[in-house]
């Protein structure tokens, strides 16, 4: 492909490929198993410290053979892909280990001035394009003040600015800002370092190379102390379960907040002579008391993969509040909580501080909070969701009266139990001091039978605290289908202290498992050699709510001594389900019943059946002009 030869000057791009490998025509360029020295005459003709260079693969005022076309469209992709937008000091800095992997393939770009033109933009078009499919992970190390704020603005004009326009957001970009102390600390800085932390949740930003002026007229670099992180973040875009630089040690990400240029404290010590970047926060801070550490040792799955499980899940809070982006449309309850662009995070509402925002944030906003104002359902929400037991700790040692105040926080037993199923969250309120924790209600074991939490049951029968629950334990679980949760109450009932008993509350267990047609749930009863009432009244329920295979069970089991009245036929009359009529037709069993109940449930059917089920009883053989003898006689279907 020919390039305007009016480009001089744009963008050197260089692949580091096996020479072995590489197809005729293809530049030798950096093996993956050599080491660089100086780099900063790459593309200059100058080859010393670096493996000699033919050509590169694309420069702004060549041509590109076919040869490099095809190498840049390959379709055969390799895993562990990565390109380089750097300039010469610091790719010194980090490409040592990025080459000494074999299974590494690099590629760099090096931006220089764009001369805009028609041709010119075409060939930055189509080489962005081709260096965005190819590459597996995208770093952009250093970046400028400016080029921040380009890439804020989305300007693209850059090769880099262009890739970073159109990069597939499943993928990982990693920046390395690089600026003077005073630039980091610039408001403005802070500003668009918090719209990519927000905007641009797929680009991870890491510690920044950070200069300081000595006089009389030059700038001094302070030593960088993101090597570590570089490197774990590396191996987290290639998804890898190892370090690329071979260190066995694991480190943890730091909080995105603190890489966002909102940091507690900027020191600079001996006058300057030496500056660092500390972070003012306890461990506890930083990572959330809740979440147990990561095994080092397990696998670490690619983002592309998060991103697709997520949006399988369709969880858009969770997949927000981990950093992996996913496809899912925002939530419109969350629309209103949500940051506007250009929001600096100090604006952040109280509900989106929860779900991306350090433990320090969210106090920061709880402490300001007007008294006894009842946080949002939102907020409350978040809390359990996420098991932020950290902020419930806040909360109750600092400001008590928004636990009261908000519903939601105060029946944490209810909520804990029947909706979320965190035993973590009900651990914590049994050994808060600050809550009484006999003051709870049978609601919380009622909800959890009904929503299967087992593991819920049985802490608290562990627990040490009186088992308060009502027949709708029972009941619930049985409308549910939830015959684990069944077993569990029979098993614990029967193991039970004498003088410590655990009593079966029934109550109307079958026949709700007969109206919400559960047929496990009424076999299980049946079986279960448990006492039970209501059974006489299974057939009819069955068939005022339209549930065949009820019926064919309980038939199954009860055979000629199942029990019914006329009612069953009025109750499916009503409700318009002729497949029960039809059952009853074809069961065998004598069935009774009235022309003038069965003409008053006609009249009474919901609408839109009393057609059809006017059809079925003038099919078989219902009569309604008949005299009042007639009407009242009992018939047999």
């Amino acid at each position: 492909m020919a390039v305007d030869s009016k480009l001089r000057s744009d963008s050197h791009y260089f692949g580091a490929h096996d020479p072995q490998t590489q197809p005729t025509g293809v530049p030798a360029a950096m093996s993956s198993g050599s080491e660089t020295g100086d780099m900063s005459n790459i593309g200059a003709g100058d080859n010393s410290g670096v493996p000699e260079m033919k050509q590169p693969v694309a420069h702004a005022s060549g041509t590109m053979n076919v040869g490099q076309m095809r190498l840049l469209n390959s379709p055969s992709r390799h895993h562990n892909r990565i390109l380089l937008s750097t300039n010469t000091p610091f790719s010194d800095t980090v490409m040592r280990s990025l080459l000494r992997d074999p299974d590494i393939e690099l590629r760099l770009i090096a931006d220089k001035d764009f001369n805009d033109g028609a041709d010119a933009r075409e060939w930055m078009n189509i080489t962005a394009a081709s260096l965005a499919d190819w590459a597996d992970v995208l770093i952009v190390a250093p970046v400028d003040a400016g080029t921040l704020g380009s890439m804020v603005s989305g300007l693209t004009t850059s090769l880099t600015l262009t890739i970073l326009r159109g990069w597939d957001i499943s993928k990982t970009i990693l920046l390395v800002p690089k600026m003077m102390l005073l630039e980091w600390k610039s408001p403005i800085t802070g500003r668009q370092l918090d719209q990519l932390r927000t905007f641009w949740p797929w680009v991870k930003i890491l510690p920044p190379v950070l200069s300081r002026f000595e006089p009389p007229d030059s700038l001094v670099e302070v030593p960088w102390e993101g090597r570590e992180m570089f490197y774990e973040e590396v191996r987290k875009g290639l998804g890898w379960p190892f370090n690329v630089n071979g260190a066995e040690d694991k480190i943890d990400s730091l909080d995105e907040a603190v890489i966002a240029g909102r940091m507690d404290k900027h020191l600079v010590k001996n006058d300057m002579d030496t500056a660092t970047v500390l972070e003012n926060r306890s461990e506890s801070t930083v990572r959330r008391s809740s979440t147990p550490s990561r095994d080092p040792n397990a696998p670490v799955l690619p983002p592309e993969l998060l991103t697709m499980i997520f949006e399988a899940l369709g969880d858009w809070e969770t997949s927000t509040a981990v950093g992996v982006y996913a496809r899912i449309p925002m939530p419109e309850h969350w629309k209103a909580f949500a940051p506007k662009a250009d929001c600096p995070s100090t604006n952040f509402s109280l509900e989106y501080t929860i779900l991306r925002s350090p433990l320090c944030d969210i106090t920061k906003l709880l402490s300001s909070a007007p008294p006894w104002k009842p946080l949002s359902n939102l907020a409350a929400h978040l809390i359990f969701k996420f098991c932020r037991t950290d902020v419930l700790d806040y909360i109750c040692q600092s400001r008590i009266d928004l636990y009261w105040s908000t519903p939601r926080l105060s029946s944490l037993p209810l909520r804990a139990s029947a909706v979320y199923g965190n035993t973590t969250l009900l651990e914590w309120w049994r050994n808060c001091p600050d809550l009484p924790t006999n003051d709870y209600l049978p609601d919380a074991l009622d909800g959890a039978s009904r929503a299967g939490f087992i593991h819920v049951l049985e802490w608290w029968r562990k627990s040490g605290l009186p088992l308060r629950y009502t027949e709708r334990a029972l009941e619930s679980a049985s409308a549910e289908g939830q015959i684990a949760v069944l077993d569990w109450w029979k098993r614990v009932s029967e193991s039970s202290a004498y003088s410590d008993p655990v009593p079966l509350k029934i109550g109307k267990s079958v026949l709700l498992a007969a109206q919400s047609g559960k047929t496990a749930s009424l076999a299980w009863w049946d079986r279960s050699g448990i006492p039970y009432s209501h059974g006489e009244s299974v057939a009819r329920i069955a068939s005022t709510h339209g549930h065949v295979p009820v019926l064919e069970l309980w038939y199954r089991r009860k055979g000629s001594k199942i029990i019914f009245d006329n009612q069953v036929l009025v109750g499916a009359t009503k409700n318009g389900h002729v497949d029960v009529l039809e059952w009853w037709r074809r069961s065998g069993l004598r069935v009774e019943f009235k022309t003038c109940d069965i003409e008053e449930a006609l009249e009474d059917a919901v609408s839109g059946a009393e057609d059809r089920v006017r059809r079925w009883w003038e099919r078989n053989g219902l009569n309604l002009g008949v005299g009042t003898s007639e009407w009242m006689k009992v018939k047999v279907l």
